[in-house]
Protein backbone atom coordinates (compact mmCIF):
# COMPACT_ATOMS: atom_id res chain seq x y z
CA UNK A 1 0.00 0.00 0.00
CA UNK A 2 2.78 2.45 0.91
CA UNK A 3 4.44 2.13 -2.51
CA UNK A 4 1.12 2.77 -4.26
CA UNK A 5 0.65 5.98 -2.29
CA UNK A 6 4.25 7.16 -2.83
CA UNK A 7 3.98 6.76 -6.60
CA UNK A 8 0.54 8.37 -6.55
CA UNK A 9 1.77 11.43 -4.62
CA UNK A 10 4.68 12.01 -7.02
CA UNK A 11 2.23 11.68 -9.91
CA UNK A 12 -0.09 14.32 -8.42
CA UNK A 13 2.78 16.74 -7.80
CA UNK A 14 3.93 16.46 -11.41
CA UNK A 15 0.40 17.06 -12.68
CA UNK A 16 0.14 20.25 -10.63
CA UNK A 17 3.50 21.53 -11.91
CA UNK A 18 2.76 20.67 -15.55
CA UNK A 19 -0.61 22.39 -15.49
CA UNK A 20 0.75 25.56 -13.90
CA UNK A 21 3.20 25.72 -16.81
CA UNK A 22 0.44 25.05 -19.33
CA UNK A 23 -1.65 27.98 -18.08
CA UNK A 24 0.95 30.32 -19.56
CA UNK A 25 0.26 28.96 -23.06
CA UNK A 26 -3.55 29.07 -22.97
CA UNK A 27 -3.90 32.69 -24.07
CA UNK A 28 -6.49 32.52 -26.86
CA UNK A 29 -9.53 30.43 -27.72
CA UNK A 30 -7.48 28.59 -30.35
CA UNK A 31 -4.89 27.78 -27.66
CA UNK A 32 -7.57 26.49 -25.32
CA UNK A 33 -9.42 24.32 -27.85
CA UNK A 34 -6.71 23.05 -30.23
CA UNK A 35 -3.36 24.23 -28.88
CA UNK A 36 -3.32 27.13 -31.31
CA UNK A 37 -2.83 24.69 -34.22
CA UNK A 38 0.88 24.56 -33.32
CA UNK A 39 1.30 21.23 -31.55
CA UNK A 40 4.72 19.64 -32.08
CA UNK A 41 5.32 16.01 -32.99
CA UNK A 42 6.50 14.56 -29.66
CA UNK A 43 3.78 16.15 -27.55
CA UNK A 44 1.27 15.30 -30.28
CA UNK A 45 2.23 11.62 -30.06
CA UNK A 46 2.07 11.77 -26.27
CA UNK A 47 -1.42 13.24 -26.08
CA UNK A 48 -2.80 11.08 -28.90
CA UNK A 49 -1.46 7.84 -27.42
CA UNK A 50 -2.73 8.66 -23.93
CA UNK A 51 -6.19 9.54 -25.23
CA UNK A 52 -6.25 6.33 -27.29
CA UNK A 53 -5.29 4.12 -24.35
CA UNK A 54 -8.34 4.71 -22.23
CA UNK A 55 -9.43 2.77 -19.18
CA UNK A 56 -11.50 0.64 -21.57
CA UNK A 57 -8.22 -0.45 -23.15
CA UNK A 58 -6.21 -1.00 -19.98
CA UNK A 59 -8.97 -2.64 -17.89
CA UNK A 60 -11.81 -3.53 -20.25
CA UNK A 61 -9.90 -5.31 -23.02
CA UNK A 62 -7.80 -7.51 -20.67
CA UNK A 63 -11.10 -8.31 -18.93
CA UNK A 64 -12.57 -9.55 -22.19
CA UNK A 65 -9.36 -11.42 -23.02
CA UNK A 66 -9.75 -13.13 -19.65
CA UNK A 67 -13.37 -14.15 -20.25
CA UNK A 68 -13.52 -14.55 -24.04
CA UNK A 69 -9.95 -15.39 -25.04
CA UNK A 70 -8.12 -14.35 -28.21
CA UNK A 71 -11.33 -13.25 -29.93
CA UNK A 72 -11.07 -9.99 -27.98
CA UNK A 73 -7.90 -9.24 -29.96
CA UNK A 74 -9.94 -9.39 -33.17
CA UNK A 75 -12.81 -7.27 -31.87
CA UNK A 76 -10.93 -4.53 -30.05
CA UNK A 77 -7.18 -4.49 -30.75
CA UNK A 78 -7.46 -5.30 -34.46
CA UNK A 79 -10.48 -3.01 -34.81
CA UNK A 80 -8.66 -0.06 -33.25
CA UNK A 81 -5.53 -0.75 -35.32
CA UNK A 82 -7.53 -0.77 -38.55
CA UNK A 83 -9.27 2.43 -37.49
CA UNK A 84 -5.90 3.96 -36.64
CA UNK A 85 -4.66 3.16 -40.14
CA UNK A 86 -7.54 5.25 -41.53
CA UNK A 87 -6.84 8.32 -39.38
CA UNK A 88 -3.96 9.59 -41.61
CA UNK A 89 -6.45 9.71 -44.48
CA UNK A 90 -8.48 12.16 -42.39
CA UNK A 91 -5.38 14.03 -41.18
CA UNK A 92 -4.17 14.64 -44.74
CA UNK A 93 -7.28 16.67 -45.58
CA UNK A 94 -8.56 18.04 -42.27
CA UNK A 95 -5.35 19.98 -41.56
CA UNK A 96 -4.94 21.43 -45.09
CA UNK A 97 -6.65 24.80 -44.46
CA UNK A 98 -4.25 27.50 -43.30
CA UNK A 99 -6.65 28.29 -40.45
CA UNK A 100 -8.48 25.08 -39.51
CA UNK A 101 -11.64 24.88 -37.45
CA UNK A 102 -11.36 24.98 -33.66
CA UNK A 103 -13.75 22.08 -33.02
CA UNK A 104 -15.24 19.12 -34.84
CA UNK A 105 -18.73 20.70 -35.11
CA UNK A 106 -17.12 23.88 -36.43
CA UNK A 107 -15.36 21.80 -39.11
CA UNK A 108 -18.76 20.40 -40.11
CA UNK A 109 -20.06 23.97 -40.31
CA UNK A 110 -17.07 25.14 -42.39
CA UNK A 111 -17.49 22.26 -44.82
CA UNK A 112 -21.29 22.27 -45.18
CA UNK A 113 -22.70 25.58 -43.91
CA UNK A 114 -20.03 28.23 -44.58
CA UNK A 115 -22.57 30.99 -45.18
CA UNK A 116 -24.60 30.42 -42.00
CA UNK A 117 -23.84 32.65 -39.03
CA UNK A 118 -26.03 30.44 -36.86
CA UNK A 119 -25.42 26.87 -37.90
CA UNK A 120 -28.13 24.36 -37.02
CA UNK A 121 -25.86 21.58 -38.23
CA UNK A 122 -23.07 22.68 -35.91
CA UNK A 123 -25.50 22.67 -32.98
CA UNK A 124 -26.84 19.19 -33.82
CA UNK A 125 -23.32 17.76 -33.98
CA UNK A 126 -22.45 19.52 -30.72
CA UNK A 127 -25.43 17.95 -28.94
CA UNK A 128 -24.59 14.46 -30.25
CA UNK A 129 -21.00 14.91 -29.09
CA UNK A 130 -22.14 16.04 -25.66
CA UNK A 131 -24.25 12.90 -25.21
CA UNK A 132 -21.55 10.54 -26.49
CA UNK A 133 -18.70 12.03 -24.49
CA UNK A 134 -20.73 12.19 -21.30
CA UNK A 135 -21.10 8.41 -21.62
CA UNK A 136 -17.41 7.92 -22.44
CA UNK A 137 -16.32 10.05 -19.48
CA UNK A 138 -18.67 7.99 -17.31
CA UNK A 139 -16.72 4.88 -18.38
CA UNK A 140 -13.41 6.53 -17.42
CA UNK A 141 -14.83 7.45 -14.01
CA UNK A 142 -15.89 3.84 -13.46
CA UNK A 143 -12.41 2.55 -14.29
CA UNK A 144 -10.78 5.20 -12.14
CA UNK A 145 -13.02 4.23 -9.22
CA UNK A 146 -12.16 0.53 -9.58
CA UNK A 147 -8.42 1.22 -9.48
CA UNK A 148 -8.44 4.05 -6.94
CA UNK A 149 -10.47 1.94 -4.52
CA UNK A 150 -7.99 -0.91 -5.04
CA UNK A 151 -5.06 1.41 -4.21
CA UNK A 152 -6.56 3.12 -1.18
CA UNK A 153 -9.08 0.59 0.13
CA UNK A 154 -11.77 3.28 -0.07
CA UNK A 155 -15.21 2.11 -1.14
CA UNK A 156 -15.75 2.43 -4.91
CA UNK A 157 -18.74 4.78 -4.53
CA UNK A 158 -16.57 7.19 -2.56
CA UNK A 159 -13.37 6.67 -4.58
CA UNK A 160 -14.97 7.88 -7.82
CA UNK A 161 -15.28 11.39 -6.37
CA UNK A 162 -11.47 11.58 -6.28
CA UNK A 163 -11.77 11.81 -10.07
CA UNK A 164 -13.02 15.39 -9.73
CA UNK A 165 -9.76 16.47 -8.09
CA UNK A 166 -7.75 15.27 -11.06
CA UNK A 167 -10.08 16.94 -13.53
CA UNK A 168 -9.62 20.23 -11.70
CA UNK A 169 -5.84 19.82 -11.88
CA UNK A 170 -5.56 18.68 -15.51
CA UNK A 171 -8.17 20.77 -17.33
CA UNK A 172 -7.60 24.35 -16.20
CA UNK A 173 -5.17 25.09 -19.04
CA UNK A 174 -7.35 23.67 -21.80
CA UNK A 175 -5.71 21.74 -24.64
CA UNK A 176 -2.12 22.57 -23.59
CA UNK A 177 -2.85 21.39 -20.07
CA UNK A 178 -4.37 18.15 -21.35
CA UNK A 179 -1.50 17.55 -23.79
CA UNK A 180 1.21 18.11 -21.18
CA UNK A 181 -0.28 15.67 -18.68
CA UNK A 182 -1.11 13.19 -21.45
CA UNK A 183 2.55 12.99 -22.47
CA UNK A 184 3.50 12.02 -18.92
CA UNK A 185 0.60 9.59 -18.81
CA UNK A 186 1.77 7.88 -22.01
CA UNK A 187 5.20 7.26 -20.50
CA UNK A 188 3.67 6.04 -17.26
CA UNK A 189 1.18 3.74 -18.99
CA UNK A 190 3.88 2.22 -21.24
CA UNK A 191 6.27 1.58 -18.35
CA UNK A 192 3.48 0.26 -16.13
CA UNK A 193 2.06 -2.31 -18.57
CA UNK A 194 5.53 -3.43 -19.70
CA UNK A 195 6.58 -4.12 -16.10
CA UNK A 196 3.30 -5.85 -15.23
CA UNK A 197 3.38 -8.02 -18.35
CA UNK A 198 6.97 -9.01 -17.52
CA UNK A 199 5.83 -10.23 -14.10
CA UNK A 200 2.90 -12.16 -15.60
CA UNK A 201 5.16 -13.70 -18.25
CA UNK A 202 7.61 -14.83 -15.57
CA UNK A 203 4.94 -16.26 -13.25
CA UNK A 204 3.09 -18.15 -15.99
CA UNK A 205 6.17 -19.51 -17.71
CA UNK A 206 5.68 -17.63 -20.96
CA UNK A 207 3.26 -17.62 -23.86
CA UNK A 208 3.53 -21.37 -24.44
CA UNK A 209 2.22 -22.22 -20.98
CA UNK A 210 -0.46 -19.53 -21.25
CA UNK A 211 -1.80 -20.96 -24.52
CA UNK A 212 -1.64 -24.50 -23.17
CA UNK A 213 -3.78 -23.49 -20.19
CA UNK A 214 -6.26 -21.62 -22.38
CA UNK A 215 -6.61 -24.69 -24.63
CA UNK A 216 -7.66 -26.97 -21.76
CA UNK A 217 -9.23 -24.85 -19.02
CA UNK A 218 -12.94 -25.02 -18.27
CA UNK A 219 -12.76 -22.81 -15.18
CA UNK A 220 -15.77 -20.46 -15.07
CA UNK A 221 -15.21 -16.72 -15.38
CA UNK A 222 -16.66 -16.19 -11.89
CA UNK A 223 -16.49 -18.58 -8.96
CA UNK A 224 -19.62 -20.75 -9.02
CA UNK A 225 -20.53 -19.76 -12.57
CA UNK A 226 -21.08 -22.08 -15.56
CA UNK A 227 -17.90 -23.79 -16.78
CA UNK A 228 -16.37 -22.71 -20.08
CA UNK A 229 -16.30 -24.99 -23.07
CA UNK A 230 -12.83 -26.52 -23.46
CA UNK A 231 -10.79 -24.66 -26.09
CA UNK A 232 -13.24 -21.77 -26.43
CA UNK A 233 -10.66 -19.24 -25.24
CA UNK A 234 -8.46 -20.01 -28.27
CA UNK A 235 -11.34 -19.98 -30.71
CA UNK A 236 -11.40 -16.99 -33.14
CA UNK A 237 -15.00 -16.34 -32.06
CA UNK A 238 -14.46 -17.05 -28.37
CA UNK A 239 -17.69 -16.64 -26.43
CA UNK A 240 -19.04 -14.29 -29.11
CA UNK A 241 -21.07 -15.22 -32.19
CA UNK A 242 -19.74 -14.30 -35.64
CA UNK A 243 -22.24 -11.46 -36.02
CA UNK A 244 -21.49 -10.00 -32.59
CA UNK A 245 -17.72 -10.13 -33.10
CA UNK A 246 -17.97 -8.55 -36.54
CA UNK A 247 -20.18 -5.83 -35.11
CA UNK A 248 -17.58 -5.05 -32.41
CA UNK A 249 -14.77 -4.97 -34.99
CA UNK A 250 -16.58 -2.77 -37.49
CA UNK A 251 -17.81 -0.35 -34.82
CA UNK A 252 -14.30 0.10 -33.45
CA UNK A 253 -12.55 0.25 -36.82
CA UNK A 254 -14.87 2.65 -38.67
CA UNK A 255 -16.00 4.51 -35.58
CA UNK A 256 -12.44 5.43 -34.57
CA UNK A 257 -11.35 7.66 -37.52
CA UNK A 258 -14.69 9.51 -37.55
CA UNK A 259 -14.94 10.01 -33.78
CA UNK A 260 -14.84 13.75 -33.09
CA UNK A 261 -11.93 13.64 -30.64
CA UNK A 262 -9.67 12.00 -33.22
CA UNK A 263 -10.66 14.44 -35.94
CA UNK A 264 -10.04 17.31 -33.50
CA UNK A 265 -6.63 15.87 -32.61
CA UNK A 266 -5.71 16.27 -36.28
CA UNK A 267 -6.57 19.99 -36.13
CA UNK A 268 -3.93 20.69 -33.48
CA UNK A 269 -0.59 19.86 -35.22
CA UNK A 270 1.54 22.53 -36.89
CA UNK A 271 0.88 21.23 -40.39
CA UNK A 272 -0.29 18.23 -42.42
CA UNK A 273 3.08 16.44 -42.22
CA UNK A 274 3.15 16.61 -38.42
CA UNK A 275 -0.48 15.44 -38.27
CA UNK A 276 0.27 12.30 -40.29
CA UNK A 277 3.53 11.54 -38.45
CA UNK A 278 1.70 12.04 -35.16
CA UNK A 279 -0.67 9.17 -35.97
CA UNK A 280 2.11 6.90 -37.23
CA UNK A 281 4.18 7.56 -34.11
CA UNK A 282 1.17 6.87 -31.91
CA UNK A 283 0.57 3.49 -33.55
CA UNK A 284 4.23 2.59 -32.88
CA UNK A 285 3.81 3.49 -29.20
CA UNK A 286 0.60 1.46 -29.02
CA UNK A 287 2.50 -1.70 -30.00
CA UNK A 288 4.41 -1.42 -26.71
CA UNK A 289 1.14 -0.96 -24.81
CA UNK A 290 -1.34 -3.31 -26.48
CA UNK A 291 1.12 -6.23 -26.68
CA UNK A 292 1.72 -6.29 -22.92
CA UNK A 293 -2.01 -5.86 -22.25
CA UNK A 294 -2.72 -8.99 -24.30
CA UNK A 295 -0.16 -10.94 -22.25
CA UNK A 296 -1.66 -9.66 -18.98
CA UNK A 297 -5.25 -10.42 -20.01
CA UNK A 298 -4.56 -13.96 -21.24
CA UNK A 299 -2.02 -14.72 -18.51
CA UNK A 300 -4.50 -13.67 -15.84
CA UNK A 301 -6.55 -16.79 -16.63
CA UNK A 302 -3.57 -18.89 -15.58
CA UNK A 303 -2.96 -16.98 -12.35
CA UNK A 304 -6.61 -16.42 -11.36
CA UNK A 305 -8.74 -19.22 -12.89
CA UNK A 306 -12.01 -17.66 -11.64
CA UNK A 307 -12.88 -14.19 -10.33
CA UNK A 308 -14.44 -13.92 -6.86
CA UNK A 309 -18.21 -13.63 -6.68
CA UNK A 310 -19.42 -10.03 -6.88
CA UNK A 311 -16.56 -8.88 -9.12
CA UNK A 312 -16.73 -8.35 -12.88
CA UNK A 313 -13.91 -9.00 -15.35
CA UNK A 314 -13.09 -5.30 -15.15
CA UNK A 315 -11.46 -6.10 -11.79
CA UNK A 316 -9.06 -8.74 -13.15
CA UNK A 317 -6.11 -6.37 -13.68
CA UNK A 318 -6.22 -4.88 -10.14
CA UNK A 319 -6.62 -8.42 -8.72
CA UNK A 320 -3.56 -9.75 -10.56
CA UNK A 321 -1.43 -6.71 -9.78
CA UNK A 322 -2.22 -6.65 -6.08
CA UNK A 323 -1.82 -10.40 -5.66
CA UNK A 324 1.23 -11.17 -7.80
CA UNK A 325 3.36 -8.11 -8.61
CA UNK A 326 6.06 -6.56 -6.37
CA UNK A 327 4.78 -3.43 -4.57
CA UNK A 328 6.79 -0.91 -6.61
CA UNK A 329 5.70 -2.43 -9.93
CA UNK A 330 2.15 -2.73 -8.69
CA UNK A 331 2.18 0.91 -7.63
CA UNK A 332 3.44 2.12 -10.99
CA UNK A 333 0.96 -0.05 -12.90
CA UNK A 334 -2.12 0.90 -10.89
CA UNK A 335 -1.23 4.58 -11.08
CA UNK A 336 -0.72 4.07 -14.83
CA UNK A 337 -4.29 2.77 -15.09
CA UNK A 338 -5.54 5.84 -13.24
CA UNK A 339 -3.48 7.89 -15.69
CA UNK A 340 -5.23 6.14 -18.60
CA UNK A 341 -8.61 7.08 -17.16
CA UNK A 342 -7.59 10.68 -16.45
CA UNK A 343 -5.81 11.28 -19.76
CA UNK A 344 -8.78 10.11 -21.82
CA UNK A 345 -11.38 11.74 -19.59
CA UNK A 346 -9.82 15.21 -19.53
CA UNK A 347 -9.57 15.22 -23.32
CA UNK A 348 -13.16 14.07 -23.76
CA UNK A 349 -14.42 16.49 -21.12
CA UNK A 350 -12.76 19.33 -23.02
CA UNK A 351 -14.55 18.22 -26.21
CA UNK A 352 -17.81 17.68 -24.32
CA UNK A 353 -17.80 21.11 -22.66
CA UNK A 354 -16.61 22.90 -25.79
CA UNK A 355 -19.39 21.30 -27.84
CA UNK A 356 -22.06 22.30 -25.36
CA UNK A 357 -20.83 25.84 -24.73
CA UNK A 358 -19.09 26.92 -27.95
CA UNK A 359 -20.84 24.88 -30.64
CA UNK A 360 -24.34 24.90 -29.19
CA UNK A 361 -24.86 27.81 -26.79
CA UNK A 362 -22.67 30.51 -28.38
CA UNK A 363 -23.57 29.29 -31.87
CA UNK A 364 -27.32 29.80 -31.44
CA UNK A 365 -27.14 32.90 -29.22
CA UNK A 366 -25.95 36.38 -30.10
CA UNK A 367 -23.80 36.96 -27.03
CA UNK A 368 -20.48 38.78 -27.16
CA UNK A 369 -18.03 37.53 -24.54
CA UNK A 370 -14.38 38.12 -23.70
CA UNK A 371 -11.87 35.35 -24.19
CA UNK A 372 -11.24 35.34 -20.44
CA UNK A 373 -14.92 34.79 -19.76
CA UNK A 374 -15.02 32.11 -22.47
CA UNK A 375 -12.24 30.14 -20.78
CA UNK A 376 -13.76 30.54 -17.32
CA UNK A 377 -17.17 29.34 -18.48
CA UNK A 378 -15.55 26.41 -20.28
CA UNK A 379 -13.66 25.40 -17.13
CA UNK A 380 -16.86 25.60 -15.12
CA UNK A 381 -18.65 23.49 -17.75
CA UNK A 382 -15.91 20.85 -17.62
CA UNK A 383 -16.20 20.50 -13.87
CA UNK A 384 -20.02 20.43 -14.02
CA UNK A 385 -20.07 17.71 -16.67
CA UNK A 386 -17.44 15.72 -14.74
CA UNK A 387 -19.66 15.89 -11.65
CA UNK A 388 -22.61 14.52 -13.62
CA UNK A 389 -20.40 11.70 -15.00
CA UNK A 390 -19.29 10.80 -11.46
CA UNK A 391 -22.88 10.65 -10.21
CA UNK A 392 -23.85 8.41 -13.14
CA UNK A 393 -20.89 6.11 -12.35
CA UNK A 394 -22.22 5.23 -8.90
CA UNK A 395 -24.11 2.40 -10.59
CA UNK A 396 -22.13 1.68 -13.80
CA UNK A 397 -24.42 0.34 -16.56
CA UNK A 398 -22.02 -1.85 -18.58
CA UNK A 399 -18.63 -3.46 -18.99
CA UNK A 400 -16.03 -0.83 -19.79
CA UNK A 401 -14.90 -2.13 -23.17
CA UNK A 402 -18.44 -2.64 -24.50
CA UNK A 403 -19.34 0.92 -23.55
CA UNK A 404 -16.74 2.17 -25.99
CA UNK A 405 -18.10 -0.11 -28.70
CA UNK A 406 -21.59 1.36 -28.31
CA UNK A 407 -20.47 4.99 -28.38
CA UNK A 408 -17.89 4.50 -31.15
CA UNK A 409 -20.60 2.70 -33.12
CA UNK A 410 -22.93 5.65 -32.63
CA UNK A 411 -20.27 8.19 -33.63
CA UNK A 412 -19.34 6.13 -36.68
CA UNK A 413 -22.97 5.77 -37.77
CA UNK A 414 -23.52 9.53 -37.48
CA UNK A 415 -20.20 10.89 -38.77
CA UNK A 416 -18.27 8.32 -40.85
CA UNK A 417 -19.85 9.21 -44.19
CA UNK A 418 -19.97 12.92 -43.42
CA UNK A 419 -16.25 13.05 -42.58
CA UNK A 420 -14.89 10.89 -45.38
CA UNK A 421 -17.26 12.03 -48.12
CA UNK A 422 -16.91 15.62 -46.98
CA UNK A 423 -13.13 15.44 -47.29
CA UNK A 424 -12.91 13.40 -50.50
CA UNK A 425 -16.08 14.10 -52.52
CA UNK A 426 -16.66 17.64 -53.76
CA UNK A 427 -20.29 16.86 -54.56
CA UNK A 428 -21.07 16.11 -50.90
CA UNK A 429 -23.30 18.96 -49.77
CA UNK A 430 -25.29 20.39 -46.91
CA UNK A 431 -28.40 18.28 -47.52
CA UNK A 432 -26.26 15.13 -47.60
CA UNK A 433 -24.66 16.09 -44.27
CA UNK A 434 -28.05 16.55 -42.58
CA UNK A 435 -29.30 13.25 -44.01
CA UNK A 436 -26.16 11.34 -43.04
CA UNK A 437 -25.98 12.60 -39.46
CA UNK A 438 -29.68 12.41 -38.61
CA UNK A 439 -30.45 9.09 -40.32
CA UNK A 440 -27.24 7.45 -39.11
CA UNK A 441 -27.71 8.39 -35.45
CA UNK A 442 -31.45 7.67 -35.30
CA UNK A 443 -31.22 4.31 -37.08
CA UNK A 444 -28.26 3.21 -34.94
CA UNK A 445 -30.11 3.90 -31.69
CA UNK A 446 -33.28 2.24 -33.01
CA UNK A 447 -31.42 -0.84 -34.28
CA UNK A 448 -29.56 -1.17 -30.99
CA UNK A 449 -32.77 -0.79 -28.96
CA UNK A 450 -34.49 -3.46 -31.05
CA UNK A 451 -31.64 -5.90 -30.44
CA UNK A 452 -30.22 -6.21 -33.96
CA UNK A 453 -26.81 -7.85 -33.97
CA UNK A 454 -25.11 -5.37 -36.32
CA UNK A 455 -26.67 -1.95 -35.65
CA UNK A 456 -23.67 -0.09 -37.07
CA UNK A 457 -23.91 -1.80 -40.46
CA UNK A 458 -27.66 -1.20 -40.62
CA UNK A 459 -27.27 2.46 -39.67
CA UNK A 460 -24.46 3.19 -42.15
CA UNK A 461 -26.35 1.48 -44.97
CA UNK A 462 -29.46 3.56 -44.24
CA UNK A 463 -27.32 6.67 -43.89
CA UNK A 464 -25.57 6.06 -47.22
CA UNK A 465 -28.90 5.71 -49.02
CA UNK A 466 -30.14 8.91 -47.44
CA UNK A 467 -26.94 10.78 -48.30
CA UNK A 468 -26.99 9.76 -51.96
CA UNK A 469 -30.65 10.70 -52.39
CA UNK A 470 -30.14 14.03 -50.64
CA UNK A 471 -26.98 14.90 -52.60
CA UNK A 472 -28.33 14.09 -56.05
CA UNK A 473 -31.74 15.69 -55.53
CA UNK A 474 -30.33 19.01 -54.28
CA UNK A 475 -27.92 21.58 -55.68
CA UNK A 476 -24.17 21.13 -55.58
CA UNK A 477 -22.05 22.38 -52.71
CA UNK A 478 -20.65 25.89 -53.28
CA UNK A 479 -16.96 26.28 -54.07
CA UNK A 480 -16.35 28.00 -50.73
CA UNK A 481 -17.52 24.89 -48.84
CA UNK A 482 -15.03 22.37 -50.21
CA UNK A 483 -12.18 24.34 -51.78
CA UNK A 484 -9.98 24.59 -48.61
CA UNK A 485 -9.84 20.78 -48.39
CA UNK A 486 -9.12 20.13 -52.08
CA UNK A 487 -6.94 23.01 -53.29
CA UNK A 488 -3.60 24.34 -52.04
CA UNK A 489 -4.49 27.86 -53.20
CA UNK A 490 -8.01 29.07 -52.45
CA UNK A 491 -10.01 31.76 -54.21
CA UNK A 492 -10.62 35.23 -52.79
CA UNK A 493 -14.28 34.43 -52.15
CA UNK A 494 -13.38 31.35 -50.13
CA UNK A 495 -10.78 33.29 -48.18
CA UNK A 496 -13.35 35.96 -47.32
CA UNK A 497 -15.89 33.35 -46.15
CA UNK A 498 -13.30 31.66 -43.92
CA UNK A 499 -12.24 34.98 -42.42
CA UNK A 500 -15.86 35.88 -41.70
CA UNK A 501 -16.51 32.54 -39.97
CA UNK A 502 -13.41 32.97 -37.82
CA UNK A 503 -14.12 36.63 -37.09
CA UNK A 504 -12.40 36.83 -33.69
CA UNK A 505 -10.43 39.63 -32.04
CA UNK A 506 -8.17 39.33 -28.96
CA UNK A 507 -10.88 40.98 -26.90
CA UNK A 508 -14.04 39.18 -27.90
CA UNK A 509 -15.74 36.21 -29.49
CA UNK A 510 -18.71 37.28 -31.54
CA UNK A 511 -21.42 34.97 -32.79
CA UNK A 512 -23.49 36.99 -35.20
CA UNK A 513 -27.24 36.60 -35.41
CA UNK A 514 -28.47 36.17 -38.96
CA UNK A 515 -31.43 34.10 -40.11
CA UNK A 516 -30.65 31.10 -42.33
CA UNK A 517 -32.65 28.16 -43.65
CA UNK A 518 -31.85 24.54 -44.32
CA UNK A 519 -32.27 23.57 -47.96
Amino acid sequence: MIWYLIVFIFYILFLIWANIQSLKKAESIDDYTTGGHRMGLLMGIGTTAATWVSVASVIGVPGYLYSSGVSAVIGWVAGWCFGGALIPIVAYKIRRPEKPARTFPEFIRHRFEPFQNKSTLQAIVGILMFIGYLLLVNIQVTGFGIVFSSITGIDYKIAIFGFLLFILITSVGGFWSVAATDTLNTILITVGVLLASGVVWSLTGGIGNILETLATTTAPTNVGGPPLEEGVLLSPLGTFGLGALFSIFISNSLGTPSSPHWVTRMLAPQNVKVAILQVMGTILVLIFIMGPLIIIGLGAKVLVPSIPVGKTTDYIIPLVIQEYTPPIIGGITLVAICAAAISTANSMLLHCATSLYYDVYLNISSKRISEKKFKNWLRLSIFGIATVAVLLAINPPWFLAMGFVYVYGGFGAAFFLVVFLGLYWKRMNRAGAYAGIIIGSVVYVAAKAMGYEMPFVIAVAASLLGVLLAVYFTKRAPLEAYEPYFEAEISDSTHQVLEKMRSTSPEEVQVRDKHSDIG
